[in-house]
């Protein structure tokens, strides 16, 4: 059984997951954005091997601690194929100001592994398939574990929302198209970790995400849950 902890870094508050595997003892980081020492303090309260960062997107907020963490656990970094172009470009990483506080240096890494959409890897012993989901960013790639039945949506899909699309290479038909074709294709019982705001699941968001609506639908058109009744979406607690 999985364990999943949270910590909220940084000046947005992100959402920082560690994915933790029993059965291996290893276990993944997902989006540390800043704050490594705070990340490095959880991962020893779990008390297991980091194997593997994945990064769902290369904006500031989402990486401004691998760096530090690469080099002290020296694992493998691994992102969507269109970051190898986004993260080389400063200015698609942070927006103007942030130099202060997310200075450039920080924001180079090595990433051992650009994976393609759809592709199928494995880290802590976790089977993972890696879909493209641009429209927040170009290289944007959530992360569904199908034997848990979760999905690490990065910034692409929020409860009852999504990404913003007004910053470089974002594009909101894009967004939409990606949510729709990769995401509501999944099980409706698929627990959704966004990178910033609590937990949903796609059931949920299909019915009451409005920004992923097709023309002309309302919540009404979408068959009430089943075996609850209850709308609400799943909640999950550390």
């Amino acid at each position: 059984m999985r364990k999943i902890k949270t910590i909220h870094v940084g000046p947005v508050d992100t959402n920082c997951y560690l994915v933790g595997n029993p059965e291996t003892e290893q276990l993944l980081i997902i989006d540390p954005g800043a704050e490594p020492d705070a990340i490095r303090e959880e991962i020893r309260n779990m008390n297991m091997m980091p194997v593997a960062i994945l990064l769902t997107h290369g904006h500031f907020d989402h990486i401004g601690a691998v760096r530090e963490l690469v080099d002290v656990y020296d694992i493998p970094v691994v992102a969507g194929r269109a970051a190898e172009s986004f993260l080389s470009d400063y200015a698609k990483i942070a927006p103007k100001g942030a130099e202060e506080y997310f200075p450039e240096s920080l924001m180079h890494f090595p990433v051992k592994k650009y994976v393609e959409d759809e592709e199928l890897v494995e880290y802590a012993g976790f089977p993972i398939t890696c879909l493209a989901t641009p429209g927040h960013t170009e290289d944007g790639v959530c992360y569904f574990f199908p034997t848990e039945t979760i999905l690490f949506s990065g910034d692409s899909l929020f409860m009852e929302s999504i990404g913003r699309t007004d910053l470089p290479t974002g594009n909101m038909e894009q967004l939409v198209a990606s949510i729709r074709k990769q995401l509501y294709q999944l099980p409706n019982g698929t627990l959704v970790f966004p990178g910033h705001g609590p937990a949903t699941n796609i059931e949920y968001e299909k019915r009451y995400n409005m920004y992923t609506w097709e023309k002309g639908q309302t919540k009404a058109m979408m068959p009430e849950r089943k075996k609850s009744g209850k709308d609400e979406p799943l909640q999950v607690k550390d």
